[in-house]
């Protein structure tokens, strides 16, 4: 599929611009004809390097909480869906966005539902996102819906700015220590090596093993950055699939300080998302199968799955919760509540209110967390250095 950038003309003379996907020109041109446009010009738009490393950025969680809050307002003002998205697509300036708005656009006008449009592009919109726009479309109430996911969505957004914002401290430390290890093996070692060599004196084994890192990273420093870009940008691409984003939480889940954290968010999200559901009048069961997709740890969303299976053959929900490891107490005896009141959004909401204060704790306190970690790999790499650097000339000293 190509990338086309277009100028038409729609029936009542108005100037249109946009782009639209296809595989060819031709069928582009067909596809333009078929939303009564005429087309005045039409070219295929290249991406360029830079294009490509923003499309590897995919769309930032920013952007489409920008959109949704924007879409939100201008449906709330009475303008028409194909109108809203056009203003939305000419306003970003993602362009993988941009492409993705005018795509959608593209099959609205089509004659396609909003919510099936947006489904064809689920590397941007999940399908919490798809089936809450389904429900608003069924319910006639897509003003509301479309609030309560943008504050939500502006909620998660901000929860993730502040674990950022906690991280910058041990990731300066972080690289600061590659940065003096690069500076060591590249310019300070092999001054040494050759000091070593004109004494012949006996290296210990860690010496050795420290001078051969520092030889093949000045020789072959070139396969060190290529392979490290290479590494980078697969690891990257892999981030952004399903299977990575699983991938990289269920190592997050295991690790010692990041586990916790990892698994109260993933609780807030769990809950945030089925009240969102429900309080859009989706029934339960696809309600827990869209939450189990949504989620990444697999023994959460295996239990979503297995939760929707037992409310299907007649039990309740809470019961479940009560029984599944997967879940904590707070949880099964909130739903107990929510089945009794009748308010099981509201409930689920506060409990995912409580998560949110509960992480936003954590956040705060995670650079304390790890800079007990940090100082003791900082430590192992200094000592090692210097034990590296010490024991030669320490023998050398002695032997006169």
């Amino acid at each position: 599929m190509a990338l086309y950038s277009y100028t038409a003309k729609d029936p009542k003379g108005q100037t249109k611009l946009g782009m639209v996907d296809a595989r060819n020109q031709d069928l582009a041109i067909t596809l333009l004809k078929a939303q009564n446009l005429y087309v005045v010009s039409i070219r295929e738009k290249k991406e360029s390097f830079f294009d490509e490393l923003q499309s590897l950025r995919g769309v930032p969680q920013k952007e489409l909480v920008l959109f949704t809050r924007q879409f939100s307002t201008m449906i709330s003002a009475g303008l028409q869906i194909a109108r809203s998205l056009e203003i939305l697509g000419n306003q970003t300036s993602n362009k993988l966005f941009k492409r993705v708005i005018f795509d959608i656009l593209r099959l609205v006008e089509g004659g396609s539902s909003l919510s099936n449009a947006m489904a064809q592009n689920t590397n941007v919109f999940d399908s919490t996102y798809v089936a809450l726009i389904s429900a608003g479309e069924s319910s006639g109430k897509m003003e509301d819906i479309l609030k309560r996911l943008a504050q939500n969505m502006e909620d998660e957004h901000e929860m993730n700015t502040k674990f950022k914002a906690a991280m910058i401290y041990p990731a300066v430390v972080f690289m600061a220590m590659i940065g003096v290890f690069l500076v060591l093996m590249i310019f300070v070692i092999p001054k040494l090596a050759d000091l070593y060599a004109n004494m012949s004196v006996e290296l210990p084994g860690m010496t050795k093993v420290m001078i051969s890192v520092s030889n093949f990273m000045v020789k072959f420093w070139y396969l060190i950055i290529g392979g490290a870009l290479v590494s980078a940008y697969s690891v990257k691409k892999f981030s952004m699939t399903i299977q990575g984003k699983k991938f990289f939480n269920e190592i997050l889940f295991r690790t010692p300080v990041f586990g916790k954290i990892t698994k109260t968010k993933e609780q807030a999200q769990f809950t945030r998302t089925l009240s969102l559901l429900i309080s859009a009048a989706v029934p339960i069961v696809e309600a827990l199968n869209i939450v189990a997709n949504v989620v990444t740890n697999s023994a959460l969303r295996r239990a979503a799955k297995d939760a929707a299976n037992q409310v299907e053959k007649g039990n309740s929900l809470s019961s479940y919760f009560a029984q599944s490891t997967a879940f904590p107490p707070l949880i099964a005896q909130m739903a107990a509540v929510g089945e009794e009141t009748g308010k099981m959004d509201d409930v689920l909401e506060r409990v995912a209110s409580y998560y949110d204060l509960e992480l936003d704790g954590m956040i705060k306190g995670l650079s304390a967390a790890l800079e007990p970690m940090i100082l003791i790999l900082l430590g192992i790499m200094v000592g090692f250095m210097i034990l590296s650097v010490i024991t030669p000339i320490y023998k050398i000293t002695t032997s006169f």
